[in-house]
């Protein structure tokens, strides 16, 4: 004897067959996107690490052919972020100490000033905290026109502390001294405008950077000079 009501089981059988026959093919072509959006995500991360390493050639080559002193020893790092300060991704576990010198090729990106395990402070030229002794020379010759202080200002430089005497002029390019600490010869500016007060002791100019800190993304830490 067939069970009771076995002739209304078979439709209800079927149909129930026929939707999970619809839906398994949408369930393995959902599988199907989300192994390709892995692996898409995967070649990404991968295309981003290859112009990473490109970028950080590139910049290297540029170092190379700088004038720099041939004693000195260079470790790239990564730009995180910068606003009165840029953040790097060498701290501590890399070598970095605070006072060590950042450039990028043969220009001052800044001082380091604070070291953690896998980060770094650097203060930048245009910092409000930063004050770097300078020289100016003419851009087509190498002696020195005058010697001043160069502070930062939340974004730009103002060279102050030049003798009235002393002869300086827009164009002319603005390095570090050499003096506290500061490695020499490194480009910072070039002056902008010259703000001379007669009355005054000292002359006084604007200075544009040569870089814009906020667009570097690789920068290099000398390490030994």
């Amino acid at each position: 004897l067939k069970p009771p009501l076995a002739w209304l089981e078979k439709p209800f059988l079927a149909a129930e067959e026929k939707i999970y026959s619809l839906f398994l093919p949408r369930q393995k072509q959902a599988d199907k996107v989300q192994i390709l959006e892995g692996k898409l995500r995967q070649l990404a991360v991968e295309q981003n690490q290859l112009s990473s390493c490109l970028e950080e050639n590139l910049e290297m080559r540029k170092l190379l052919g700088a004038p720099l002193s041939p004693k000195w020893k260079f470790l790239p790092a990564k730009v995180v972020g910068v606003s009165e300060q840029m953040r790097i991704d060498k701290g501590e576990k890399d070598g970095l100490e605070e006072g060590m010198m950042v450039v990028s090729e043969n220009i001052l990106v800044g001082r380091v000033v604070a070291v953690g395990r896998n980060y770094s402070l650097v203060q930048i030229p245009t910092g409000v905290d930063s004050k770097i002794p300078v020289i100016v020379r003419e851009a087509s010759k190498t002696g020195i026109q005058a010697r001043g202080i160069l502070t930062g200002h939340s974004g730009s430089l103002l060279l102050d502390k030049v003798l009235q005497a002393e002869d300086i002029r827009e164009g002319d390019l603005v390095t570090t001294s050499g003096e506290d600490d500061w490695l020499p010869d490194l480009l910072i500016g070039q002056i902008e405008e010259v703000l001379a007060e007669p009355a005054e002791i000292y002359k006084k100019a604007q200075v544009s950077p040569l870089i814009d800190y906020r667009k570097l993304r690789t920068v290099f830490i000398v390490i030994s000079n």
